[in-house]
């Protein structure tokens, strides 16, 4: 080797050094580096569209075979993405409950948007994490004042809902099936 080659050598080993690792230098100093994003969960085709999808309850709502009535409404009203990621517990009247009633097919009319929106904000239930202990005193989104309580036969009721015992947590919320409205829809 000639003595022009001796301090190229030198440069690329010093170059190998200094493009080691990386992992070493940021564990080293930690409070340079940006901090990490929180990675989002991907979901599988069949996650998101099975019956009963666990990813939100707004999925749920989507993928029931039971719930196509409520759908339309949550999907009518401004609180899709409240439905969808807020953590909260939703009270899902099966359809049951609307062939019962067809009074709630006014409420998809333009005039009713505010009925709309107070009946969905009612069976969005705010506190109410686990399917642990439902019984409890609770508000709504229209910011009043929600009990569900054991009633004469024993049954878990909520205003004139009553609960069905198939409670689901999704990964963003809880999803409380039931048969009867929280409260009755309210006119303007």
């Amino acid at each position: 080797m000639n003595a022009n080659s001796l301090p190229l050598l030198t440069l690329f080993a010093l170059l190998f050094v200094a493009c080691g690792d990386p992992g070493t230098a940021a564990e080293s100093d930690s409070s340079t580096s940006p901090p990490r994003k929180k990675s989002r969960k991907s979901y599988t085709e069949e996650e998101l569209n099975r019956p009963y999808s666990t990813v939100s309850p707004w999925r749920y709502i989507v993928t029931g075979p039971e719930t196509q009535y409520f759908e339309r409404l949550v999907g009518t009203s401004e609180l899709g993405r409240t439905i969808h990621g807020s953590g909260h517990a939703i009270l899902v009247p099966r359809d049951e409950t609307f062939r019962d009633n067809k009074d709630w097919k006014a409420l998809m009319d333009a005039e009713n948007r505010e009925a709309l929106q107070s009946f969905v904000k009612a069976h969005v239930i705010v506190g109410l994490k686990s399917t642990k202990s439902l019984e409890g005193i609770y508000e709504d989104l229209n910011g009043e004042t929600v009990v569900i309580e054991r009633d004469d036969q024993g049954e878990l009721v909520c205003g004139g809902a009553r609960l069905l015992g198939q409670e689901v947590e999704t990964d963003f919320g809880l999803v409380v099936p039931v048969v009867g409205m929280v409260e009755e829809i309210r006119w303007n």
